[in-house]
């Protein structure tokens, strides 16, 4: 996209230019412009009145000799984003590096900090509130994913760094995947954050699992079970998808919201029942 010359506050524009984005090598270069009084119409804008300067380098070459390693990255990224006025808001660093291995595992380190700079106090939990200010969070991360040829998949991460003030460390399973047979998948997911700030202590822990079965190529059902600590809710998701003929669905969706600290657990909060027929009509 062509950036106009006389831009002004209500334009917005994003040009972009790539350089060397090979198998070896790899440059990329972005600038985002939203005008403070910026109307996108249709969808909307996370950031009004900002520029947004991203630069990313990346080095990724294969060993000529082991059997081991497919693969060695070094990549960063830096990300400037200022105001209509130049005043920084925000300063992102980070770095990598990751080696892919010949059995599709993959490890990384990854160091990033981040500078910024809260315009006003904002709520982090109950209780707590961050004030405004400039900050400097920085994160370590070790991670090491299983690759998708096992019976078991999955990334386990671990975080640590300082954090408003304070520290959080974390660790979290994503993207985690079991199938005992080929019909019947399971997939869970956790993460755990402890921090600690000035203004007090806190933990917040996501859990949950999706269990899925296919009954024919055509139908399935999976069912989500999902604890938030942070709400002290479980929640489920139950569905059920038939394509009852090409291009033509059923879907039938139950989701439900229990209290996990009432006396009598579970007390039910709120459910729901929905059906959706849709119907594919050629001629």
């Amino acid at each position: 996209m062509r950036a106009r010359a006389d831009r002004g506050p209500r334009d917005a524009f994003s040009p972009s230019w790539s350089i060397g984005t090979g198998d070896r090598y790899g440059i990329q270069l972005e600038r985002l412009v939203v005008g403070r009084y910026f109307d996108p119409g249709i969808g909307f804008v996370r950031r009004p009145d900002m520029r947004k300067d991203v630069a990313t380098f990346r080095f990724s070459p294969r060993p000529r000799s082991g059997t081991r390693i497919r693969k060695l990255y070094w990549d960063g990224t830096i990300t400037r984003i200022t105001n209509s006025d130049g005043q920084l808001e925000t300063r992102d660093i980070f770095g990598e590096f990751a080696i892919d291995f010949q059995n599709s595992d993959r490890f990384s380190a990854q160091l990033e900090r981040d500078d910024e700079i809260l315009p006003r106090p904002f709520v982090m939990a109950p209780g707590i509130t961050i004030p405004a200010a400039g900050y400097n969070l920085e994160t370590a991360r070790i991670g090491y994913g299983l690759g998708p040829q096992r019976p078991f998949t999955g990334t386990l991460l671990a975080e640590y760094g300082p954090f408003y003030g304070g520290r959080r460390a974390a660790v979290s399973l994503s993207a985690g995947r079991f199938s005992p047979t080929g019909r019947l998948s399971l997939e869970p997911t956790y993460a755990m954050n402890r921090v600690s700030l000035p203004q007090g202590d806190f933990a917040a822990t996501l859990a949950g699992a999706r269990v899925t079965y296919t009954v024919t190529p055509m139908m399935f059902t999976s069912a989500l079970v999902q604890y938030n600590s942070s709400t002290n809710v479980v929640s489920s998701n139950v569905r059920l998808r038939w394509e009852y003929q090409p291009g033509s669905e059923l879907f039938v969706v139950y989701t439900d919201e229990r209290d996990s600290l009432a006396p009598r657990f579970p007390i039910l909060q709120s459910r729901a029942l929905v059906v959706k027929v849709n119907r594919l009509f050629r001629w």
